[in-house]
């Protein structure tokens, strides 16, 4: 799955021109926008694997691919509200721990004690949500490119009987490879001012693609089996 990764990109038709837009929009990815064009994209290679297709989109219809980026976006942000909201009440915690240990007497004391340790607790109990988010987000962006629908991303019962699987943690796993291996070439290309820096930018991309093509490819093992039941047609219903 690893080298299948690597070369996902590389053995599309029009893998220059894709590298060269989504190199491009990452540079401009401050300007949000561009970001959520480049979510969308991942979320179709994403569904195209998954499905088992092994061309590499390209990018085109804009207009569905910002919106399919604004839901991928949507589940991101989610996924990554609660560690920052835990880190700020521990800081909060922080902040109020040295107000009162730094006034006078025994009590000032134990209380900025109790307040430091509450403030450490909580920095432990963010980075471990942290951590799930991270492990869960990548199933959660997965089954919202399945069906379309920004809810299936935080259905917490289906996606846990998808992250506990053995395979999607194998997936996990191979995708974090490649992100880390991605992230060590744009840290060497990064010696270099400003070319460097730049042409980091398309290999960061290239990275995040083959990140997603493992992603579609692990949840083509652990997608849930759909367990919806039509209603038999009309003409075949038992008379009553």
């Amino acid at each position: 799955m690893l080298s299948e990764s690597i070369n996902y990109l590389r053995d599309g038709e029009d893998a220059i021109v894709t590298v060269a837009i989504g190199g491009v929009l990452l540079i401009a990815s401050p300007l949000l926008i561009p970001s959520f064009l480049v979510l969308g994209y991942l979320t179709r290679v994403i569904r195209r694997t998954a499905d088992g297709d092994a061309e590499p989109p390209v990018f085109e219809a804009w207009g569905d691919l910002l919106v399919e980026g604004a839901k991928a976006f949507a589940v991101t942000f989610v996924y990554s509200l609660l560690p920052l909201a835990i880190l700020a009440v521990a800081a909060v915690f922080g902040v109020g721990a040295v107000v009162v240990g730094s006034s006078d007497g025994a009590g000032g004391l134990l209380g900025g004690l109790i307040g430091g340790l509450l403030a450490l607790v909580l920095v432990v109990v963010a980075l471990a949500v942290s951590l799930a988010g991270l492990y869960v987000t990548p199933a959660a962006l997965a089954a919202v490119a399945d069906s379309g629908r920004v809810g299936d991303g935080f259905a917490v019962g289906t996606l846990w009987g998808v992250v506990t699987k053995r395979a999607y943690a194998v997936g996990w796993l191979t995708t974090a490879a490649v992100v880390f291996a991605g992230a060590l070439a744009i840290g060497v290309l990064s010696v270099v001012p400003v070319l460097g820096t730049i042409a980091g930018f398309f290999v960061q991309f290239y990275a995040i693609v083959a990140a997603a093509a493992i992603i579609g490819w692990t949840w083509t093992d652990v997608r849930p089996v759909a367990t919806d039941v039509t209603d038999p047609d009309p003409a075949n219903r038992p008379a009553v």
